[in-house]
């Protein structure tokens, strides 16, 4: 029996070499992630125009509901990814009811029925209560600086 040698045949010494400048892409990547986590991003979430966006208010939410706790990093990303979505998914429902009823313009009501019909059982009342209560605190305000 031949046994294998580790020499290459003259068919491998033919074939196309890897171009040497795609690996040292690939190096210089690793070398810009550094430590654990910095190359990682959540899909959808791409970089708006919004700078911290959601991320500043998390903490003080938080802090309301449970004293002494933090979020890390990390966690503040994927509460933001997922408030960013849920926004957008209530808005595409809202703009799709808003042109159902032949209207450009999304209402109150139409963001109400959209987050209605995408977040489940008391999540969705819940929502819906915090976001009624929001407009009536908006339209107070608005009424009481009028009387001033």
């Amino acid at each position: 029996m031949a046994e294998p040698s580790s020499k290459p045949t003259s068919e491998e010494d033919q074939s196309p070499q890897e171009p040497k400048e795609a690996s040292s892409a690939t190096a210089q990547k690793q070398e810009k992630r550094g430590r654990r986590g910095s190359g990682r991003h959540h899909a959808g979430c791409g970089g708006d125009s919004f700078q911290d966006g959601f991320i500043t208010y998390f903490p003080s939410a938080l802090n309301q509901v449970h004293q002494g706790l933090s979020l890390s990093p990390e966690a503040l990303s994927v509460m933001e990814c997922m408030i960013r979505d849920i926004l957008d998914r209530i808005a595409t429902e809202a703009g799709q009811l808003a042109r159902y009823a032949k209207r450009v313009t999304i209402t109150p009501w139409d963001i109400q029925i959209a987050v209605r019909l995408l977040l489940p059982g008391k999540t969705g009342k819940c929502a819906e209560l915090q976001g009624t209560n929001a407009v009536l605190r908006t339209s107070l305000c608005a009424l009481w600086k009028q009387r001033k």
